[in-house]
């Protein structure tokens, strides 16, 4: 019920999109969006509480998050029902302003969990693939960072649980947290992009894919 006005707020949006830009969001896109923004309000609500004097300074914020816990692996997954493809992306920071870009397109699976599973995983491998044994990853779902730290029971999950625990055990340092989309805006990007491709692949490289070359501006400046 917590999440049923944005719910609400995001069909009113997705309505403006259609008429205004002729531009269709598909009603699962729209509660996952729905979701993710009533989860990223609710932990910064329990923020704020446990700092109530804290002043805010976005840009410090921003500053901070841009310098802290490298080498770090920020990722995303989209997910559609009843389409053949899930698409992934994640980005590697190995030092302030050192960049390499993943994005995938993976077969379709049982959920938008199960797609933040299986891209957190694929980074994973990626990272070890490139030597990077000690990794920091952040993921904007939180239920993927709470399954994983807390090591809750999902029965959906068991095979690639042990995948997981696998690759692991194989990093020197490995830790996963949570982070508000607007600070995962990149990972977003690619995932959108390897979505629209409708295909399985990968592609990992310190360039941008062609097919987001028209953002390239968006990722210099962000």
């Amino acid at each position: 019920m917590a999440r049923f006005p944005w719910i609400l707020w995001f069909i009113w949006k997705a309505r403006n999109e259609k008429v205004f830009n002729g531009k269709t969001i598909l009603p699962p896109d729209t509660v996952q969006q729905a979701t993710r923004e009533e989860e990223e309000w609710r932990v910064a609500q329990v923020l704020i509480d446990h700092n109530p004097n804290q002043e805010t300074n976005t840009q410090d914020h921003e500053t901070y998050e841009s310098n802290s816990h490298l080498p770090r692996c920020q990722v995303d997954a989209s997910w559609v029902k009843d389409s053949t493809i899930a698409g992934g992306g994640c980005v590697f920071e190995l030092e302030p302003g050192n960049y390499i870009y993943g994005s995938f397109g993976i077969e379709q699976v049982l959920s938008p969990l199960h797609a933040e599973f299986h891209i957190l995983l694929c980074a994973m491998k990626t990272a070890l693939q490139f030597g990077f044994s000690s990794m920091s990853f952040q993921s904007d779902c939180l239920q993927l960072v709470k399954l994983i730290n807390e090591e809750e029971e999902w029965p959906s999950l068991d095979s690639e649980w042990n995948d997981l625990d696998h690759t692991r055990s194989i990093f020197t340092e490995f830790s996963l947290s949570f982070i508000a989309r607007n600070h995962n805006v990149r990972a977003n990007i690619l995932v959108k992009g390897a979505r629209s491709q409708n295909s399985i692949f990968s592609h990992v490289n310190s360039l941008i894919p062609m097919w987001l070359a028209h953002k390239a501006n968006f990722f210099v400046s962000n």
